[in-house]
């Protein structure tokens, strides 16, 4: 009875005008290619003509002080009137802008713009599935190298593919107005999820195939607390800081017993306590230390040195599917394989030296389309073009 009350109630609803309103989303909140775009859409007065809301991952932002006609809802809402909120802003907003959930149509005349979350090196499959990305107007992509992945490995329609770049890498864009600092930024993805502690005690040495590597401070190729300290004394030498970016469920739970000097824990927490979006610090790094997160085409674009921990490359896409037949052909940089080679790497760069760079620039070529930091606007172009006259 309940079921089919809520679906008169709908319908009867569905027969009301929709309003011009945007809903934005982002993971976490407030960040990503969204916010990008969103800061882009104020400078051009769209809040002074169209409401805004942002669906949030996390009731606590709903208290984030945000500019006239700009307000936000609760995506797991709770009680009546955040419920309530929730479904006026689905059912009658015209225009959904989403970068991490799928935030699906509700009715007919709605307009979807999802942004993406990352170029793909590994294929998650319970994430990127047609049904759970549900029905697109356009689908962003940085080039149109990524068009046919996205159709055949994706199902995600060619007429919806734009490759227009992200707006979030745009700060990446022009290197020459960002002056490097003295430091280096690691973005590993996650080998062993911190609700499972029992992985981290794993015994491997009957080598076990079926289960990614252990490494206890969640940076690959760091395999012992000496190796970690040895690194810590090399970027104190070098007067470099390196900056720990983990996968948000990493299992951390070695790594936050060490004190260390010049290795520091970049999270959320730290870049808020910093007034810094996570973009800005990487557009004023020296290299980049990552593995199989999309962070390493977006880095690309600053022509500076990557160093890639794939190793266990054999492993992992055992766990995920992969774009790729042969991933060294096309995910090129400074490759790492053993501690020793990421104490080299490491060395490099903090001396100032740029290694692989002629690959580097090969892949910025091939997978970005646009490298002029101009990405904002032509999404916000495609709307204008295609949505309205915002």
């Amino acid at each position: 009875m309940g079921d089919r009350l809520k679906k008169v109630f709908i319908f009867f609803f569905q027969l009301l005008p929709l309003r011009n309103d945007f809903i934005l989303e982002s993971h976490p909140d407030f960040s990503d290619n969204t916010l990008a775009l969103y800061e882009y859409m104020l400078k051009k007065g769209v809040n002074k003509r169209h409401r805004i809301h942002w669906a949030l991952h996390d009731a606590a932002n709903s208290r984030q002080e945000l500019p006239p006609n700009v307000d936000t809802f609760c995506i797991e809402a709770k009680g009546i009137g955040p419920k309530w909120k929730r479904f006026r802003a689905l059912y009658f907003s015209r225009y959904i802008i989403d970068c991490n959930a799928y935030i699906h149509k509700r009715r007919k005349g709605q307009y979807r713009f999802h942004l993406g979350h990352g170029m793909p090196i590994k294929l998650t499959k319970e994430y990127l599935l047609p049904e759970k990305i549900g029905e697109c107007d356009a689908y962003l992509v940085t080039a149109p190298c990524w068009i046919p992945v996205y159709v055949k490995d994706i199902g995600v329609p060619e007429k919806c593919l734009m490759a227009l770049g992200y707006p979030r890498n745009d700060i990446l864009s022009d290197t020459k107005k960002t002056d490097r600092n003295g430091y280096i930024m690691w973005l590993p993805t996650y080998r062993q999820h911190r609700r499972h502690p029992e992985q981290m005690e794993r015994d491997t040495s009957g080598g076990d195939g079926h289960a990614l590597e252990i490494f206890p401070f969640g940076m690959p190729e760091i395999e012992s607390r000496q190796q970690l300290l040895k690194l810590n004394s090399l970027l104190e030498e070098q007067d470099v800081v390196l900056y720990f970016r983990p996968h948000p469920v990493q299992d951390l739970s070695h790594f936050e017993q060490e004190k260390l000097s010049h290795i520091i824990l970049a999270d959320d927490a730290f870049l808020a306590k910093k007034g810094i979006s996570l973009y800005q610090m990487l557009a004023g790094a020296l290299g980049l230390i990552t593995d199989y997160s999309s962070v390493y085409y977006d880095f690309l674009l600053t022509e500076r040195p990557i160093g890639l921990t794939i190793r266990d490359r054999d492993l992992y896409f055992d766990y995920y599917g992969c774009p790729f037949s042969d991933l060294k052909e096309n995910i090129k940089g400074y490759y790492i394989e053993s501690f020793e080679e990421l104490f080299a790497f490491v060395g490099e760069v903090a001396a100032g030296h740029s290694p692989g760079q002629e690959d580097i620039r090969e892949m910025k070529a091939r997978y970005h389309a646009f490298a002029d930091g101009g990405a904002s606007e032509r999404v916000y172009q495609y709307m204008e073009d295609n949505w309205l006259d915002l």
